[in-house]
C-alpha cells in the first residue's frame, strides 16, 4: 500500500514538473517540437503511474466519497428548504397583516352601511314628488333632490366596497390556511431530511474511522479535488449571464473553437472517468485534442469576457458572456490573449492551447453553459469530419 501511495505521489510530482516545464517553456521561447518531444516522454511516464490511482481507491474510500455525494445533495436540500421556510413565514406574516388590516376596514363600513340603511328605513319610500310637495322653494327642493341622489349613490358605493371587502377578506383566509398547510408540510419534510444528513454524515464518520493512513491521504486528496472543482463550478456561474436561452440542436450555430486543421475531440462531454482523479464524474465539456501547443482558440460567439487567468485545474481559462443566458468556457490554455472586460468578436483569437492546470497533455477543454448549467457543446458545433 505504501509503494502505492509513493507512486501515486510521484505522479503528482511528474505532472507539476510538466504543468512547470510548460510555463517554464513558454518564457524561454524554447522549440516548440523539442518542447512537444520532451513533454510526451513526461506524459508517458506519468501514465504509467496513473494505474495505481485506481487501485488506492478501496471500496472503503469509495463508499465514503458516494455519502459524501449524498450528504452534498441532502445539504443543499435542507439549504434550499430552509429558504423556502423563511419565504414562506415572511408570506404569511404579510398575509395575516393584510387580513388584519382588511377585515378592519371591512368591520368600520359594514356598521357605517348599517346606520345609513337605517336611516334609509326611516325615511321611508320618499319620492321626488313628496319632496316637491314639502319643499317651500324651489331651491329648497333643488338641495333636497341633490342630497337624496347623493346618499343613494354614497350607500351604492358603499355597498360595493363590502362586498368588494368580503371578497378578499375570503381569499386571504383561503391563501392563509394555503401557505399554512404547506409550512407545516414543509417543516416536517426539512426535519426528516435533516434526520437522514446527520445518520449519513454518522455512517461516513464510521467508514472513515476504518481508513488506514494511506487510505486516509487518498481520501484527503479526492476531497482537495471536489472543493476545488466546487470553487470553479461557483465561480463560472457567478460570472455567467442568467437570460432566458432555447437550445437547439443546430449542429453548427458556432464555429469549432480552435482555428486550426486536424484536431479532434478526445473525450466528450458527459460521465466519465477522471484521468487523473480516477473518480467517475461529470465531464461538463469537450476536450479537443491533437492541437499541439500555441494554436489559436477563438471566440465562438460576440460577447463580453468575463474571465481571463488562472483558474484552478482550469488552469489559463477564458470565459464569455455572450448574452441570453449563454456563456462558454475555454481552459488549459498557454497563454491567454485577452483580457476581463474586453468586448469580444466571433472569430477573435482569446487563447494558445496549451497544458496548464489539472491537465495530462495540451489539449483545449470547451464548455457551453446556458443560465449557468452545462450542456453538451455538439449542440451548437459540429465535429470536423
Amino acid at each position: 500500500m505504501k509503494r502505492k501511495i509513493i507512486s501515486m505521489f510521484l505522479i503528482i510530482t511528474v505532472l507539476i514538473a510538466f504543468c512547470s516545464f510548460s510555463n517554464g517553456a513558454e518564457n524561454a521561447q524554447l522549440d516548440l517540437n523539442q518542447q512537444k518531444e520532451e513533454v510526451d516522454n513526461k506524459l508517458e511516464e506519468a501514465n504509467d503511474q496513473l494505474e495505481y490511482i485506481q487501485g488506492e481507491l478501496t471500496n472503503t474510500v469509495i463508499e465514503i466519497q458516494k455519502l459524501d455525494d449524498k450528504i452534498s445533495n441532502y445539504e443543499y436540500q435542507v439549504e434550499s428548504m430552509g429558504k423556502e421556510l423563511e419565504e414562506l413565514e415572511a408570506s404569511i406574516e404579510t398575509t395575516t397583516k393584510n387580513l388584519e388590516l382588511v377585515t378592519a376596514s371591512y368591520e368600520k363600513k359594514e356598521q357605517l352601511l348599517k346606520e345609513q340603511l337605517v336611516v334609509m328605513y326611516e325615511l321611508g319610500e320618499l319620492s321626488y314628488l313628496d319632496v316637491l310637495l314639502s319643499s317651500t322653494s324651489i331651491t329648497e327642493f333643488i338641495t333636497t333632490y341633490h342630497l337624496l341622489a347623493d346618499l343613494t349613490e354614497y350607500n351604492t358605493k358603499l355597498m360595493d366596497d363590502v362586498e368588494e371587502q368580503m371578497k378578499i377578506i375570503e381569499n386571504s383566509k383561503q391563501k392563509l390556511e394555503n401557505e399554512q398547510a404547506e409550512l407545516k408540510i414543509l417543516k416536517s419534510k426539512a426535519e426528516q431530511t435533516s434526520i437522514i444528513l446527520k445518520n449519513t454524515k454518522t455512517m461516513q464518520q464510521a467508514y472513515i474511522a476504518k481508513l488506514t493512513d494511506d487510505e486516509k491521504k487518498v481520501n484527503d486528496e479526492i476531497q482537495k479535488y471536489k472543493i476545488e472543482a466546487a470553487l470553479i463550478e461557483s465561480q463560472i456561474k457567478a460570472n455567467s449571464s442568467y437570460g432566458t436561452a432555447e437550445i437547439q440542436n443546430t449542429g453548427g450555430t458556432m464555429p469549432w473553437p480552435v482555428a486550426m486543421t486536424g484536431t479532434q475531440i478526445t473525450s466528450y462531454y458527459g460521465t466519465r472517468e477522471h484521468p487523473i482523479q480516477g473518480i467517475i464524474k461529470l465531464h461538463q465539456g469537450i476536450d479537443i485534442g491533437n492541437v499541439g501547443y500555441g494554436a489559436p482558440v477563438i471566440a465562438v460567439m460576440d460577447g463580453t469576457v468575463t474571465h481571463a487567468g488562472e483558474l484552478g485545474s482550469y488552469g489559463n481559462c477564458v470565459m464569455i458572456d455572450h448574452g441570453n443566458g449563454i456563456t462558454t468556457v475555454y481552459a488549459h490554455g498557454q497563454s491567454v490573449l485577452t483580457e476581463k472586460g474586453a468586448t469580444v468578436k466571433k472569430g477573435d483569437v482569446i487563447l494558445a492551447t496549451g497544458s496548464t492546470g489539472n491537465s495530462t497533455g495540451p489539449h483545449l477543454h470547451f464548455e457551453v453553459r446556458v443560465n449557468g448549467n452545462t450542456v453538451d457543446p455538439l449542440l451548437f458545433v459540429n465535429e470536423p469530419k
